[in-house]
C-alpha cells in the first residue's frame, strides 16, 4: 500500500487530469479518481477493461513481454521475462485476490502458448480453474473469475483465427512481425519490429478476449457497445505502451529519478491522450451502446455454442463429408466424440452449478464491494433474496450481484430503500431493468420525500408490489428470519439534515444472531432511537454513513455493543471515509472495510456467526465472546 501511495502521488505530480486518474487505474488499480462521467464514456464505448486492473490489462502484458522477450532472448527463452513481468505487475497493482486470478490466468496462456499446443493449453486452463473451485466451490459464481476465464479461453482457441484474419485483410500482418523480415539485421530495424509487434500483439489479444467475454458483458451488465469494436481496435495497440512505459516511469519515480519518470511518461500521456480522445468521439456516435432486455441464459449458451462450431467447423465440416460418403452411422461415430464431450462438460457444470447454489439452510449478508456508498445482498436459509440500497454505480452494483448470485437466478425478492441518496439509490433504481422484483419495501416517511421519485417510478414500471411499512413493524422472510423498522419516527424526524437522519434503521433478525443497518441515520437519529429505548443490541454493525464523524457516538455504540463493524466505503474516497476518530472508537471489535477487504460475507445459523472477506484473511476468533 505504500508503494502504491507513492506510485499514486508522483503520477498525481506529473501527469494532468483527467490522465493521471487514468493512469492510477490502469497502472495501480485506483479508480476513485476518475471522473464519472468519463468512466461512463468508457462503459458506453466497452473500453473499461483498460482502465481497472482485469484479465485484458495482464493479457496484454503478456503479450508485450512476449514479444519482448522472442526478440531480445529468442523465442524459446522468451517464457521467463514474459512470467517474471507478469509477476512484477501483479506485485505493482496490489496483488489482491482479482489480480492474483487474472495474473495466473495470463501465466497460464503464455506457458500454453510455450508449449505450442491448443489442447494441452484448453486442458490447462480446465485443470487450473477446477482447482480454484476446489479451493471455494463458489468461485464458478464470481463474474471476475467467469470474465477472466473467457478471456484466458478466448486467447487460447481464437489468437490463431483473428490473425489469419488479420493478414488477409492486412498484408504483411503476422503477429508482431510484420517489418521484422523487412527490416532484419539492424538495430533500427529491430526496434521497428518490436513497435509492430507491441501493436499487432496488443490488437490480438483484445479481439480474441473480446469474442468471448462480450457474450457476458451483455448477459450482466445488459448493454451492447455497437462502437466497441471500432474502439478497441483503435485504441488497444497503444494500451501496452502506457502498461510498459508508465510501470517503469512509476518505478523509477519512486526511486527518486522524478525526472527520468517524466520523461518515461511522455509515451503513456500520448498514448492516454489518444485513448480519451477516442473514446469521446465514439461515445458521442448515434446508437453506440444500446440497452439489450431479456437476454438470458440460453441466449448466452447459444452464443457459446455458436462459437464452439466456428471453432470446430473444419473438423465438423470433414466429418460431414466424410459422412456422405461412408453413411449416417459413420457420420454419428466421427461426431460423437467433440459433440459428446462438450454435452457433457455442459451438463457437468449445469448440474454442479445447481447443487452448488442451493440454500444452505443459514442466513447469508453480503455487504458489496460497489465503492463509496451502501449495497446489502441478504439470501435467507430457503433463499428468499433481499437487496437493501445499492451505491451509485450500476456496473459495480450487477457486477456484485452476479458474483453472489447463481448466473441463471434474475429475481430478487424485496427492495428496500434506506433514503434517496445518489450514493444509496441510483443504481437500485436500475435493478428493475435486470431482475425481476417482487416486492419493495417503502415508508410513510419516503412517501413524502420527492427525491424518492424515481425509484417509486421504477418500482411502478417494474410491477413490484410496494409495501408500505410502518415505524416499529416487522417483514417475515421466513424461516425464523424478520427485518424490524426501527426508524425514523411515522411522521419524520426534524433536523438540519433531512435525508440522512430520515434514514431507514433496520435490524435483521435470526435467532439469536442480528445485523443492523443504519444507512446513513446520525448523531441526532442514534441520540433518538437511545431515548426511545429501541432494541439496538445487534451481533454485526452496518456503521453509519460510511464511518463520517457524523454518526456512530459513544453512547450509541455502547448500546449497540457489536462484535463486528463493517464499513462500506470506496477506495481513496474525497470525503476521508472512514475517520480516524470513528476507527478510534471501534478498536476492540473486529472492523470490516470493503475498501481494504472488498466484499465482506457474514453468515450464521441462528447461533454461531461465520465471517469472510474477499481480499484478506479474517479472524473471528479473539473477538467470539
Amino acid at each position: 500500500y505504500r508503494f502504491r501511495a507513492r506510485g499514486e502521488a508522483l503520477l498525481n505530480r506529473l501527469l494532468p487530469e483527467p490522465y493521471a486518474a487514468l493512469a492510477n487505474g490502469m497502472l495501480l488499480g485506483i479508480e476513485a479518481g476518475i471522473p464519472d462521467d468519463l468512466y461512463e464514456q468508457f462503459n458506453l464505448t466497452g473500453t473499461s477493461h483498460t482502465i481497472v486492473i482485469s484479465g485484458s490489462n495482464v493479457q496484454i502484458i503478456a503479450a508485450l513481454f512476449m514479444a519482448l522477450g522472442q526478440r531480445l532472448f529468442g523465442r524459446k527463452r522468451a517464457i521467463w521475462p514474459t512470467l517474471m513481468g507478469i509477476g512484477c505487475y501483479a506485485l505493482l497493482v496490489g496483488g489482491d485476490a482479482a489480480v492474483l486470478r487474472a495474473a495466473g490466468m495470463g501465466a497460464l496462456f503464455v506457458i500454453a502458448t510455450h508449449l505450442g499446443r491448443t489442447s494441452t493449453a484448453i486442458i490447462s486452463l480446465a485443470v487450473a480453474c477446477w482447482l480454484m473451485m476446489i479451493q471455494n466451490p463458489l468461485t464458478f459464481w464470481d463474474v471476475g473469475f467467469q470474465l477472466s476465464s473467457a478471456a484466458t479461453a478466448g486467447l487460447i482457441l481464437f489468437s490463431n483465427d483473428v490473425t489469419n484474419l488479420f493478414a488477409k485483410i492486412w498484408p504483411g500482418f503476422s503477429g508482431g512481425h510484420l517489418l521484422a523480415d523487412a527490416t532484419r539485421g539492424s538495430i533500427a530495424g529491430k526496434a521497428k519490429g518490436l513497435l509492430a509487434g507491441f501493436l499487432q500483439d496488443g490488437l490480438l489479444v483484445t479481439i480474441a478476449a473480446n469474442l468471448t467475454t462480450l457474450p457476458l458483458v451483455v448477459y450482466y451488465f445488459g448493454r451492447l457497445s455497437v462502437v466497441s469494436f471500432l474502439t478497441n481496435l483503435i485504441v488497444s495497440p497503444v494500451q501496452g505502451f502506457i502498461m510498459i512505459w508508465g510501470s517503469i516511469a512509476i518505478v523509477v519515480g519512486v526511486a527518486g529519478l522524478t525526472w527520468v519518470a517524466w520523461l518515461l511518461l511522455l509515451m503513456p500521456w500520448l498514448s492516454l491522450v489518444w485513448t480519451v480522445f477516442t473514446v469521446r468521439w465514439t461515445a458521442a456516435l448515434p446508437y453506440g451502446s444500446v440497452e439489450i432486455m431479456g437476454f438470458n441464459l440460453w441466449m448466452l449458451l447459444g452464443i457459446y455454442a455458436l462459437l464452439m462450431v466456428v471453432y470446430w467447423r473444419q473438423q465438423i465440416w470433414g466429418g460431414l463429408r466424410r459422412g456422405l460418403e461412408i453413411g449416417a452411422r459413420q457420420l454419428v461415430a466421427l461426431l460423437a466424440g467433440p459433440v459428446t464431450a462438450g454435452a457433457l462438460c455442459v451438463a457437468g457444470l449445469v448440474v454442479w452449478g445447481g447443487v452448488l447454489s442451493q440454500p444452505d439452510g443459514q442466513l447469508h449478508v453480503y455487504f458489496l464491494d460497489i465503492g463509496q456508498g451502501d449495497g446489502i445482498f441478504i439470501e435467507t436459509p430457503s433463499g428468499r433474496q433481499v437487496l437493501i440500497d445499492g451505491g451509485s454505480s450500476p456496473q459495480a452494483l450487477f457486477s456484485e450481484l452476479g458474483a453472489v448470485m447463481p448466473f441463471w437466478d434474475r429475481t430478487i425478492d424485496l427492495l428496500v430503500l434506506t433514503h434517496p441518496d445518489g450514493d444509496h439509490m441510483n443504481a437500485q433504481v436500475e435493478v428493475p431493468q435486470r431482475f425481476a422484483v417482487e416486492r419493495a419495501l417503502d415508508t410513510i416517511t419516503s412517501q413524502q420525500n420527492p427525491d424518492a421519485e424515481p425509484w417509486r417510478t421504477a418500482m411502478q414500471v417494474a410491477s413490484a408490489e410496494v409495501v408500505l411499512q410502518h415505524t416499529g413493524g416487522w417483514v417475515d422472510l421466513g424461516d425464523g428470519v424478520s427485518l424490524w423498522v426501527l426508524w425514523p419516527p411515522p411522521n419524520g424526524f426534524n433536523a438540519e439534515d433531512v435525508d440522512n437522519e430520515n434514514s431507514l434503521v433496520l435490524k435483521l433478525v435470526y435467532g439469536n444472531f442480528s445485523v443492523l443497518l443504519t444507512g446513513d441515520a446520525g448523531l441526532p437519529s442514534e441520540a433518538g432511537m437511545l431515548a426511545q429505548g429501541l432494541p439496538l443490541a445487534s451481533t454485526v454493525l452496518k456503521v453509519g454513513h460510511h464511518g463520517s464523524t457524523t454518526s456512530t457516538g459513544a453512547d450509541f455504540l455502547q448500546t449497540v455493543n457489536p462484535v463486528a463493524a463493517v464499513i462500506q466505503v470506496g477506495i481513496d474516497n474525497r470525503y476521508g471515509h472512514p475517520t480516524d476518530e470513528v476507527l478510534q472508537a471501534l478498536t476492540g471489535r473486529l472492523l470490516l472495510r470493503n475498501d481494504r477487504q472488498g466484499r465482506i460475507h457474514v453468515w450464521s445459523d441462528g447461533s454461531q456467526m461465520w465471517v469472510d472477506a474477499e481480499r484478506g484473511t479474517v479472524n473471528l476468533t479473539e473477538f467470539i465472546r
